[in-house]
């Protein structure tokens, strides 16, 4: 907050954000074609760029308090629409990917040692799953929070 009572984008949001270009870079960033030192490279200095882009340009957008409230609600929001909308997508998928053989791996789990194949119809687990954090993404999103 400076003189004018502007108070900008806040610490916890800049960091959100942050975290969220992150975790999709670390999913969904290229691998193949460029090789591990250039993925470790992007994945250190787009964040990195990021957080600094938001630290100082954040301070010049007015935002206050309940803005910035509002605004990791509003993000939260939008990812629980995402993943519902995932949720629906495995749900009705006309195919999905199996694991041809699995072995116990030693902590109550199963590894898989074979082959993933394409099957025919909805993989409901998968779309289970996907729901399961909608609904957390969307309890967050519309929690009262205290000050």
């Amino acid at each position: 907050m400076n003189d004018n009572f502007v108070y900008g984008l806040n610490e916890k949001n800049r960091n959100y954000i942050v975290t969220i270009v992150f975790v999709a870079l670390l999913v969904f960033g290229p691998v193949q074609p460029y090789g591990l030192v250039i993925r470790f490279v992007y994945l250190a200095a787009t964040p990195v760029l990021l957080w600094l882009a938001l630290r100082y340009g954040g301070e010049k957008l007015d935002l206050s308090p309940d803005d910035n409230d509002r605004l990791n609600r509003g993000i939260t929001a939008a990812i629980a629409g995402m993943l519902t909308v995932a949720a629906y997508q495995a749900a009705t998928a006309k195919y999905h990917g199996e694991c041809t053989q699995t072995v116990r791996d030693g902590q109550g789990g199963y590894e898989c040692v074979g082959d993933t194949v394409t099957v025919m119809g909805p993989d409901y687990g998968m779309a289970f799953m996907w729901i399961a954090f909608a609904a957390a993404a969307f309890w967050a999103a519309t929690t009262r929070r205290s000050n």
